[in-house]
Protein backbone atom coordinates (compact mmCIF):
# COMPACT_ATOMS: atom_id res chain seq x y z
CA UNK A 1 0.00 0.00 0.00
CA UNK A 2 2.78 2.38 0.88
CA UNK A 3 4.52 1.63 -2.36
CA UNK A 4 1.42 2.34 -4.44
CA UNK A 5 0.81 5.67 -2.69
CA UNK A 6 4.39 6.64 -3.24
CA UNK A 7 4.23 5.79 -6.95
CA UNK A 8 1.01 7.73 -7.40
CA UNK A 9 2.42 10.75 -5.62
CA UNK A 10 5.57 10.58 -7.72
CA UNK A 11 3.57 10.31 -10.96
CA UNK A 12 1.41 13.29 -9.97
CA UNK A 13 4.44 15.42 -9.17
CA UNK A 14 6.20 14.42 -12.36
CA UNK A 15 3.24 15.23 -14.61
CA UNK A 16 2.56 18.45 -12.71
CA UNK A 17 6.13 19.60 -13.26
CA UNK A 18 5.88 18.63 -16.91
CA UNK A 19 2.77 20.77 -17.41
CA UNK A 20 4.39 23.82 -15.77
CA UNK A 21 7.71 23.42 -17.54
CA UNK A 22 8.43 26.32 -19.88
CA UNK A 23 8.36 25.36 -23.50
CA UNK A 24 10.91 27.13 -25.67
CA UNK A 25 9.68 29.76 -28.08
CA UNK A 26 11.52 28.14 -30.99
CA UNK A 27 11.82 24.41 -31.36
CA UNK A 28 14.78 23.46 -33.52
CA UNK A 29 14.62 19.79 -32.82
CA UNK A 30 15.06 17.15 -35.44
CA UNK A 31 17.83 15.73 -37.53
CA UNK A 32 20.41 18.17 -38.81
CA UNK A 33 20.14 17.03 -42.41
CA UNK A 34 16.43 17.91 -42.56
CA UNK A 35 15.05 21.32 -43.47
CA UNK A 36 12.64 23.08 -41.11
CA UNK A 37 9.03 23.33 -42.13
CA UNK A 38 7.88 26.57 -43.73
CA UNK A 39 5.83 27.70 -40.71
CA UNK A 40 8.73 27.02 -38.36
CA UNK A 41 11.12 29.00 -40.60
CA UNK A 42 8.76 31.99 -40.56
CA UNK A 43 8.56 31.80 -36.81
CA UNK A 44 12.39 31.64 -36.42
CA UNK A 45 12.86 34.64 -38.72
CA UNK A 46 10.22 36.67 -36.87
CA UNK A 47 11.84 36.00 -33.49
CA UNK A 48 15.27 36.85 -34.88
CA UNK A 49 13.94 40.09 -36.36
CA UNK A 50 12.48 41.24 -33.04
CA UNK A 51 15.55 40.39 -30.97
CA UNK A 52 18.46 41.01 -33.30
CA UNK A 53 17.53 44.01 -35.42
CA UNK A 54 17.15 46.58 -32.69
CA UNK A 55 18.64 49.85 -33.90
CA UNK A 56 19.49 52.81 -31.67
CA UNK A 57 20.04 55.96 -33.74
CA UNK A 58 21.43 57.92 -30.79
CA UNK A 59 24.28 55.46 -30.25
CA UNK A 60 26.17 56.44 -33.41
CA UNK A 61 25.88 60.16 -32.56
CA UNK A 62 27.13 59.49 -29.04
CA UNK A 63 30.16 57.58 -30.32
CA UNK A 64 31.12 60.39 -32.68
CA UNK A 65 31.21 62.95 -29.83
CA UNK A 66 33.67 60.94 -27.70
CA UNK A 67 37.37 61.81 -27.72
CA UNK A 68 39.77 59.43 -29.36
CA UNK A 69 41.88 57.82 -26.61
CA UNK A 70 44.65 57.10 -29.13
CA UNK A 71 45.02 60.64 -30.45
CA UNK A 72 48.42 62.24 -29.89
CA UNK A 73 48.68 65.83 -28.84
CA UNK A 74 51.25 67.82 -30.70
CA UNK A 75 54.26 69.02 -28.76
CA UNK A 76 54.79 72.73 -29.29
CA UNK A 77 58.54 72.64 -28.98
CA UNK A 78 60.95 69.87 -28.11
CA UNK A 79 63.98 70.99 -26.15
CA UNK A 80 66.47 68.21 -25.50
CA UNK A 81 67.95 68.21 -22.05
CA UNK A 82 71.61 67.50 -21.67
CA UNK A 83 72.39 65.70 -18.46
CA UNK A 84 75.91 66.22 -17.38
CA UNK A 85 77.53 63.20 -15.87
CA UNK A 86 79.21 64.06 -12.63
CA UNK A 87 82.53 62.38 -12.06
CA UNK A 88 82.61 59.78 -9.31
CA UNK A 89 83.97 61.55 -6.28
CA UNK A 90 85.74 59.35 -3.79
CA UNK A 91 85.61 60.69 -0.29
CA UNK A 92 89.24 60.92 0.70
CA UNK A 93 88.36 61.74 4.30
CA UNK A 94 87.37 58.12 5.02
CA UNK A 95 90.42 56.02 5.70
CA UNK A 96 90.00 52.31 6.18
CA UNK A 97 92.66 50.71 8.33
CA UNK A 98 93.32 46.99 8.66
CA UNK A 99 91.24 46.69 11.84
CA UNK A 100 88.07 48.20 10.32
CA UNK A 101 88.42 46.14 7.13
CA UNK A 102 89.03 42.95 9.12
CA UNK A 103 85.98 43.64 11.29
CA UNK A 104 83.72 43.87 8.19
CA UNK A 105 85.24 40.71 6.71
CA UNK A 106 84.96 38.89 10.04
CA UNK A 107 81.30 39.76 10.51
CA UNK A 108 80.52 38.59 6.95
CA UNK A 109 82.46 35.36 7.51
CA UNK A 110 80.64 34.75 10.82
CA UNK A 111 77.39 34.43 8.88
CA UNK A 112 78.92 31.55 6.88
CA UNK A 113 80.43 29.64 9.80
CA UNK A 114 78.41 26.71 11.15
CA UNK A 115 80.82 25.42 13.82
CA UNK A 116 84.11 23.66 14.45
CA UNK A 117 85.44 20.14 14.03
CA UNK A 118 88.46 18.67 15.82
CA UNK A 119 90.60 15.79 14.54
CA UNK A 120 93.13 15.06 17.18
CA UNK A 121 94.83 18.35 17.98
CA UNK A 122 93.83 20.02 14.69
CA UNK A 123 90.68 22.14 14.72
CA UNK A 124 88.77 22.95 11.53
CA UNK A 125 86.32 25.79 10.93
CA UNK A 126 83.16 24.39 9.29
CA UNK A 127 81.42 26.57 6.70
CA UNK A 128 77.74 26.33 5.73
CA UNK A 129 78.50 25.13 2.22
CA UNK A 130 80.38 22.12 3.62
CA UNK A 131 83.90 23.51 3.30
CA UNK A 132 86.49 23.44 6.08
CA UNK A 133 89.35 25.76 6.97
CA UNK A 134 92.14 24.83 9.35
CA UNK A 135 94.53 27.05 11.29
CA UNK A 136 97.05 28.74 9.00
CA UNK A 137 94.72 28.83 5.98
CA UNK A 138 94.59 32.07 4.01
CA UNK A 139 91.76 33.23 1.76
CA UNK A 140 91.03 36.33 -0.33
CA UNK A 141 88.20 38.67 0.66
CA UNK A 142 86.55 41.74 -0.83
CA UNK A 143 84.28 44.33 0.75
CA UNK A 144 82.00 46.82 -1.03
CA UNK A 145 83.35 49.79 0.95
CA UNK A 146 86.73 49.39 -0.77
CA UNK A 147 85.90 48.52 -4.35
CA UNK A 148 88.52 47.02 -6.60
CA UNK A 149 90.78 45.67 -3.85
CA UNK A 150 91.18 42.18 -2.54
CA UNK A 151 92.50 41.47 0.95
CA UNK A 152 94.24 38.32 2.15
CA UNK A 153 92.92 37.10 5.50
CA UNK A 154 94.63 34.37 7.52
CA UNK A 155 92.87 32.07 9.97
CA UNK A 156 95.45 31.89 12.76
CA UNK A 157 93.59 30.01 15.49
CA UNK A 158 90.53 27.74 15.71
CA UNK A 159 89.31 26.24 18.98
CA UNK A 160 86.03 25.12 20.54
CA UNK A 161 85.13 28.64 21.72
CA UNK A 162 85.83 30.59 18.51
CA UNK A 163 88.42 31.53 15.91
CA UNK A 164 90.91 34.32 15.23
CA UNK A 165 91.48 36.09 11.92
CA UNK A 166 94.53 38.15 10.98
CA UNK A 167 95.08 40.66 8.22
CA UNK A 168 98.16 42.84 8.06
CA UNK A 169 98.69 44.37 11.51
CA UNK A 170 95.21 43.59 12.88
CA UNK A 171 93.73 40.44 14.38
CA UNK A 172 90.11 39.71 15.28
CA UNK A 173 88.76 37.02 17.60
CA UNK A 174 85.20 35.84 16.90
CA UNK A 175 83.33 33.54 19.31
CA UNK A 176 80.89 30.78 18.34
CA UNK A 177 78.10 32.58 20.18
CA UNK A 178 74.94 31.85 18.19
CA UNK A 179 73.05 34.83 19.59
CA UNK A 180 75.35 37.49 18.15
CA UNK A 181 78.28 37.55 15.71
CA UNK A 182 80.12 40.20 17.75
CA UNK A 183 83.85 39.92 18.17
CA UNK A 184 85.57 39.64 21.51
CA UNK A 185 88.16 42.15 20.46
CA UNK A 186 90.12 43.63 17.61
CA UNK A 187 93.78 44.06 18.35
CA UNK A 188 96.67 45.51 16.45
CA UNK A 189 100.07 43.89 16.37
CA UNK A 190 102.75 46.25 17.52
CA UNK A 191 105.44 44.24 15.75
CA UNK A 192 104.76 45.72 12.35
Amino acid sequence: MKKTCFLLLFAELFFGAYVFAATPEIKLSGRKDRVLAYQMREHVLAVAETHLNQVDEGFGATIETLDNPYAFKEVVEFVPRVIEKKPDIIDASVVYDDASILKVIGLNLAKQVSGTLARGTTHYLQLQGGGMLKSGASFPAKIPQVAGRSFTVTLIDVNSRGYTLKMGAASLTLPFDASSPRSTGVTKDSTQ
